[in-house]
């Protein structure tokens, strides 16, 4: 059994939790534990998720908070755990669904535009943040949950969000469906491809700006500078050449 970050104990222990149950949930951020029942995240960016995800609530679906605590400087959430699936799964195993899927992810986009960044959420990174929206700067796939029809259930993982102009996290997206190694790899699924499709269009991707576009190869290339090499990184560059 994988060992528990101490601080992922002391947190399970002050939720009432037992830490043995937990399992870590993976993703990027590697911040998200769970015991099947509930999702417990523990790092230095959650009081930022907190505030993310509680001004986005009204606008869009995301996983209540049941509790919080303070550790030492790092705080720790506890989470509902949201039924559904990630929509990249769903149209993996389900291509005759993914058109319909990514049109609802795409329309995420629109919904989060009209959210205003609270006070305490950090600026978008390296951008004029003169223009304060909330951006969620890892809306992709997998961080969408949805039922077996495709609607949302839930927007998860809020660790990147930052305060800016709505364009860049639309950009964000895009280098995500389009760039990123992880997706790349799967151009060749019928309903991946289905998928991204349709969410680049119903987000209006097309019409992103060159400057929201270097933007987002600029921060996906310092994201992804340490997991991949400078030839998986290659695509990154080359389209910064187009832009």
């Amino acid at each position: 059994m994988t060992r528990l970050p101490s601080a992922v104990v002391r947190a399970a222990v002050g939720f009432g939790l037992e830490p043995t149950t937990l399992q870590s949930l993976g993703g990027r951020s590697g911040s998200a534990w769970s015991d099947g029942h509930v999702v417990l995240r523990v790092g230095e960016r959650v009081a930022g998720e907190v505030l993310a995800a509680s001004a986005a609530a009204g606008h869009l679906p995301v996983p209540r908070v049941l509790d919080r605590l303070e550790l030492d400087g790092v705080t720790a959430a506890l989470l509902e755990m949201v039924p559904g699936r990630p929509a990249g799964e769903l149209a993996l195993e389900y291509p005759g669904r993914a058109a319909a899927t990514g049109r609802v992810c795409g329309a995420l986009h629109d919904a989060l535009a009209a959210v205003v960044c609270p006070i305490g959420v950090r600026d978008a990174p390296g951008a004029d943040c003169s223009e304060r929206r909330l951006l969620h700067l890892d809306l992709h796939p997998f961080n969408v949950l949805v039922d077996d029809d495709g609607e949302p259930t839930a927007v998860i993982d809020w660790a990147n969000a930052a305060g800016g102009d709505p364009e860049l996290d639309r950009a964000r997206t895009w280098s995500l469906l389009t760039l990123d190694p992880a997706a790349r790899a799967l151009d060749d699924n019928l309903g991946w491809v289905a998928l991204t499709d349709h969410w680049l269009t119903a987000g209006r991707m097309h019409a992103l700006s060159a400057s929201a576009r270097m933007w987002a190869c600029k921060f996906m290339l310092a994201d992804l500078a340490a997991r991949h090499t400078d030839a998986e990184l290659g695509p990154i560059r080359h389209a910064m050449w187009l832009v």
